[in-house]
């Protein structure tokens, strides 16, 4: 009676648990109660069917009790598939499902439960197993092939929601996409606007103040870089020559005390990114530069990728303020919050940025797979 009390318990908490859930979606959580119910049924119509005897023959406790343990088992096997088809679901595209192996995953799952839980059931007396091994047989000939085709169900289920979600993320990153560029477009006007401006003051610097002159031309070249390559690969070689004039073109307005030391592979034939993608950080690195006012920038080519790393030396005292962490404090600029949707869109999958700091300097990497 102890045990038949502990397994109607056992289901009033499952039930209590899904209860609140069933306005959502009351088949994803009745499903399992419902499969196990109706495997017991047609186990039991074909066992009496075999052994030519009444239907429901042996009492109204044993088919209670058989009933109940068909029920549980159906929610335990559920619980576990629904996370192995999660993890295997979640490694897609990147690992392709062996869809045999998960069918003899899942029957290997249903003996390995089902017949230990009959036999302990048996021994216990909860249920009645009159003809032995043929029992057994009988109930894994039947439970195995069903459960087979419950586990097509939930496959089938979780596969649809997957396909839904990544419906979802493909329509939000189209939406991003059209964002961007709209913010392109609205903040394009200010760039035309300073080609206009910066021409006037050009014409209106003194001939002998060639430094001014200078300044002014430079900086113009960079914003016609930033405005007309912004949505088409360019090759290396323009990409590194923008930087090397954007680098200069920041020294000049810092103090003399900077040093800025780059490391930068030559050999850069036959390679097209698409540009401003260091940009960036370079400027995140100018910004944010302090104490021994160092900045060190690398560009490496790989076989398989680009590695591009920088780091800027921060002031001592200010790291150790019970502040926001300094990498948090460097990265919360809207440059670089631009560049990771940069980075999604134009590298999806194909891209690493890392980012962070110590007491004394902050790094920041970023690698792009060819």
């Amino acid at each position: 009676m102890n045990d038949w009390k502990k397994i109607a318990g056992l289901i009033t908490d499952i039930m209590r648990a899904n209860i609140a859930k069933l306005s959502v979606n009351p088949i994803h959580y009745l499903g399992p109660a419902l499969w196990g119910i109706a495997s017991f049924n047609i186990l039991r119509v074909v066992t009496d069917i075999t052994k030519k005897d009444e239907f429901w023959s042996g009492g109204i406790r044993i088919h209670s009790v058989g009933l109940l343990i068909s029920v549980v088992f159906c929610y335990v096997i559920t619980v576990l598939w629904r996370r192995r088809l999660a993890r295997i679901f979640a490694a897609k595209p990147t690992v392709k499902p062996n869809v045999a192996v998960e069918y003899i995953v899942a029957v290997v799952q249903i003996m390995g439960i089902l017949n230990p839980t009959v036999f302990v059931s048996e021994r216990l007396g909860w249920i009645y197993m009159g003809d032995g091994y043929i029992d057994y047989i009988l109930v894994n000939a039947i439970y195995v092939p069903l459960f087979l085709l419950y586990y097509m169900f939930l496959r089938n289920e979780r596969s649809d929601r997957n396909m839904a979600d990544n419906r979802i993320y493909v329509e939000q990153i189209k939406a991003d996409k059209l964002n961007t560029e709209l913010q392109l477009l609205k903040s394009q006007y200010h760039p035309h606007f300073l080609f206009n401006a910066l021409n006037t003051v050009y014409f209106q610097i003194d001939e002998s103040n060639t430094l001014a002159k200078k300044s002014v031309e430079q900086l113009s070249e960079l914003l016609r870089y930033q405005i007309y390559t912004v949505d088409e690969k360019v090759s290396m070689e323009q990409e590194l020559a923008y930087l090397k004039s954007y680098i200069a073109f920041q020294q000049q307005r810092l103090t003399a005390r900077l040093t800025v030391r780059t490391d930068i592979d030559e050999d850069w034939t036959d390679i097209n990114i698409f540009p401003l993608l260091f940009q960036p950080l370079i400027e995140n690195a100018f910004k944010y530069v302090r104490g021994q006012y160092e900045i060190v920038i690398s560009l490496k080519r790989r076989p398989t990728n680009i590695c591009f790393s920088i780091s800027n030396s921060l002031s001592g005292a200010a790291a150790v303020e019970a502040a926001i962490p300094r990498a948090e404090v460097a990265e919360s600029g809207a440059g670089l919050t631009n560049l990771k949707k940069r980075l999604a869109l134009r590298y999806p999958q194909r891209h690493t940025l890392n980012t962070h700091a110590d007491t004394t300097h902050f790094f920041a990497e970023l690698i792009l797979d060819l």
